[in-house]
């Protein structure tokens, strides 16, 4: 008689078929990380965790991928910077993990906010002179910036451009404050 197998056999039989390989280890092991990190910059940005915590937290991370937590942490600090936000916590953060150079770095953050400054009043100027062409005009005419595709647009690109300019600024750095301190 044949012999009737349960459900957890059947699935246990066809599991065995299926293996995770190296590379799905690791990027899983990656997945895991950003996560983790992701939660510990969000909890400094909304003010729930102190620097001095993060730096406790991200050094314990490192006891296990120093490498990959490096890379990880300044993707995630450098994606998060925006123009005409308060970047602030997030220079604190690169302050934290990369020492003396962070200067450098808010050297181009504020380079890139007077610019945009700098444009963002060109703009304000040209959404007036069209409206003056339509026979809107006085005092009480603001244009809203926020409102204009254009400008979203120019405002989108000028954040990019910011976090690339960071990104080659942090290749460029010696290696970084934590490396530094476990060398």
């Amino acid at each position: 008689m044949a012999e009737i197998k349960s459900t957890l056999d059947i699935i246990m039989e066809k599991a065995k078929k299926f293996s995770v390989t190296e590379e799905e280890k690791q990027g899983f092991k990656r997945q895991e990380l950003e996560g983790k990190i992701k939660g510990l910059v969000q909890k400094v940005v909304d003010g729930v965790m102190d620097p001095e915590r993060f730096q406790v937290e991200v050094v314990a991370f490192q006891a296990k991928e120093k490498d990959l937590v490096h890379r990880i942490l300044q993707e995630e600090i450098v994606a998060r910077i925006e123009l005409g936000a308060n970047n602030e916590a997030l220079l604190q953060l690169l302050e934290k993990t990369e020492g003396l150079a962070s200067g450098a770095i808010r050297k181009v953050v504020a380079k890139s906010e007077k610019k945009d400054e700098k444009q963002k009043e060109s703009r304000r100027k040209a959404l007036i002179e069209s409206f003056k062409k339509k026979g809107i005009s006085g005092s009480a005419v603001l244009p809203n910036l926020e409102a204009d595709p254009e400008w979203l647009r120019s405002r989108s690109e000028a954040t990019r451009q910011l976090q690339e300019e960071i990104r080659e600024q942090l290749k460029s750095l010696p290696a970084s404050l934590y490396q530094r301190e476990e060398a």
